[in-house]
């Protein structure tokens, strides 16, 4: 198997954590890499940084363009990879050592028509502490719909892929061009599993930086991103897809409904209201009760655990807290019988 990794690294104001997140990639047991850093447009301190490191380490290539968003730097690095497989990797998340060898060989062993492989991530803070409870889902083979239904991947510094997948797939700046940036890694990613399979490590592998602040601005404009991606999938994705495109459709207006009343926009926040109700009625309820019952937890003192141990100090199999995918079995076997009829008829 072709062993030629090219690293893709967009970065934009990321003089904080740039540093340390091009370690971690070089850090790793599989030494055969291309480490493409691109500067997108950045104010600070990123390029000098990432300049000298390339000056005194031969497989970093720093490439400087105008700013143009996360899509479009991710697209002018895959342009330059010379690699057989893709990792994006973005400017604040971490590497285990281990990760991209355990991928590959986990790719090696795995069926024909596989272009991916995941594993699972930790959350962490600006000072590398894990956030405890991280998750640890296995679905593997062809996932699109249950992939549409869950982002079981939830970060774009995870996903190993073919390299001529990646580059025929590319990811889309309509996004960021629209004002709703976000989800590009999401979308790349269900792209990819329209048409190919998936295999996971089961291993905690990534450090997943959580972002900063919950200011309402910035959770209104993941909504929106979430929701322009799916009515862009939706003409495309198939008859099985639709009620699960129109499930998370209301769930997502509603969500924005709730954001937009949060800041007195009441005008807004019906129009979201409506167009939740309109997607699917049962599920704008179902989303009006969690809703509720997440209010509660907040005023209880339910929030997520603190940030304790560095992500350093795990092993790549150790668990760092209780999780539950909070989806029902029954709903699982339902997608996952899209999954293979989807796989048949391909």
């Amino acid at each position: 198997m072709p062993r030629t990794i090219s690293v893709l690294v967009p970065a934009y104001n990321a003089s904080a954590t740039i540093e340390s997140t091009i370690s971690s990639a070089l850090a790793q047991s599989h030494r055969d890499l291309d480490v493409i850093v691109v500067d997108d447009g950045s104010t600070d301190a990123t390029a000098e940084i990432v300049g000298g490191i390339a000056a005194r380490e031969g497989r970093v290539r720093l490439i400087r363009q105008a700013n143009g968003g996360v899509a479009r730097a991710r697209n002018t690095a895959l342009a330059a990879a010379q690699g057989d497989w893709i990792a994006p990797l973005d400017a604040d998340d971490l590497w285990h050592p281990e990760k991209l060898a355990l991928q590959l060989a986990a790719l090696q062993s795995a069926p024909d028509g596989t272009a991916l492989c995941y594993n699972w991530f930790r959350r962490i803070d600006g000072g590398n502490r894990v956030f405890p409870g991280a998750p640890s889902p296995v679905v593997e083979g062809h996932v699109f719909h249950r992939h549409l239904d869950w982002n079981f991947i939830s970060n774009g510094s995870t996903p190993l892929v073919r390299a001529d997948v990646a580059r025929e797939i590319g990811y889309e700046p309509a996004l960021g061009d629209s004002g709703n940036p976000g989800v590009e890694d999401y979308l790349f990613q269900l792209r990819i599993a329209r048409g190919h399979g998936f295999v996971c490590v089961p291993a905690y592998l990534t450090g997943y930086r959580r972002a900063g602040g919950g200011m309402s601005n910035q959770v209104a404009t993941m909504i929106r991103s979430h929701l322009q991606m799916y009515a862009m999938l939706a003409p495309i994705a198939g008859d099985d897809a639709q009620p699960i495109i129109r499930r998370q459709m209301a769930r997502l207006h509603v969500e924005h409904a709730r954001n937009r009343f949060r800041r007195s926009l009441w005008k807004d926040g019906m129009t979201a209201l409506a167009k939740g109700f309109r997607a699917d009625p049962a599920m704008a309820v179902q989303t009006l009760g969690n809703e509720g019952l997440a209010m509660l937890a907040r005023a209880g003192g339910g929030d997520a655990a603190a940030a304790t141990r560095l992500f350093e100090n795990y092993a790549a199999d150790e668990p760092d807290g209780p999780w539950d995918s909070k989806r029902s079995p029954d709903r699982l076997r339902w997608l996952e019988s899209l999954d293979r009829k989807w796989a048949l008829s391909a």
